[in-house]
């Protein structure tokens, strides 16, 4: 078998979109358990394992032997090296690193995603789960900016939502996602003139 060069970013990410669509289908219920992050990760990561067979066009019979193999000794492991989850070879090279999320991810979060991208992952994603909507809302950090994506729960299919520069001048054309800071989302009080 080949080794890392099989493992390339449109592979990876058409895993990565196989294995949460069977989550949302067969484990989608993880989420609604209190501080079960390393649960989710688990049963995400174990996921990931089969659509990477599936996508290498490998055997997907868990009876077998060798069922938990991938090719150029490749793992999947979670809650390793700052991701939540983290496909990587046992010399070092990691391919994907996956950081989740039940909420919008943090600034600071976003910022790890950028640091993961700079350590030389092949590709890093963010995820957040969005229990009150009807995808999940995807992070993918580029160069200066950050992609974001919707994947549909119902269907699987994800969309190009919009890219957002991360630093230099700030562009009229640039699109934000409406979330407000928490300081501001409080109502301020009328005072007595109003």
């Amino acid at each position: 078998m080949a080794g890392n060069g099989r493992f390339t970013t449109i592979l990876l990410f058409e895993a990565f979109e196989k294995a949460l669509l069977q989550f949302m289908h067969e484990d989608e219920q993880v989420l609604a358990w209190p501080r079960a992050k390393a649960s989710l990760a688990h049963c995400l990561a174990s996921q990931l394992q089969r659509s990477l067979r599936s996508v290498l066009g490998m055997s997907e019979d868990s009876a077998s032997p060798t069922f938990f193999s991938l090719p150029g000794d490749i793992k999947v492991d979670i809650l390793q090296e700052g991701c939540d989850i983290l496909v990587h070879d046992r010399k070092g090279k990691h391919l994907l690193g996956i950081v989740l999320g039940y909420d919008y991810l943090s600034k600071a979060q976003q910022e790890h995603l950028h640091q993961l991208k700079e350590q030389g992952f092949k590709l890093v994603l963010g995820v957040s789960f969005l229990m009150q909507k009807e995808y999940i809302l995807l992070y993918s950090p580029k160069q200066e900016s950050l992609e974001y994506y919707h994947f549909s729960k119902q269907d699987g299919t994800t969309h190009h939502l919009m890219q957002r520069d991360v630093e230099g001048e700030v562009d009229d054309r640039q699109l934000f996602l409406g979330i407000k800071d928490r300081k501001n989302r409080k109502k301020k009080l009328p005072t007595q003139d109003q």
